[in-house]
């Protein structure tokens, strides 16, 4: 006969469970993958209306600067004739 570990590990209620398990591992790597995603869109959003703004004042991307973050900013020269 079988070990009743091995019938109760193999069971349909078992199965199940471990199945949830690993959906609900998933989801939580889903939801932290889909919290970087959308961070880095939001960075991706202010350089591209820093651009906005630098060019409606004029400035080529040539006379912009990076910060640490890799955002366009004005020089020192831009913002000391705005």
């Amino acid at each position: 006969m079988s070990n009743p570990n091995e019938l109760s590990e193999n069971s349909p209620l078992s199965k199940a469970d471990q199945r949830e398990a690993v959906a609900t591992s998933l989801l939580d790597q889903l939801d932290a993958r889909q919290d970087q995603v959308i961070s880095d869109l939001d960075g991706l959003n202010e350089q591209i209306e820093d651009l906005i703004d630098s060019w409606r004042q004029g400035s080529t991307v040539e006379e912009l600067e990076l910060d640490e973050n890799g955002t366009a900013t004005d020089t020192d020269e831009q913002a000391d004739a705005a």
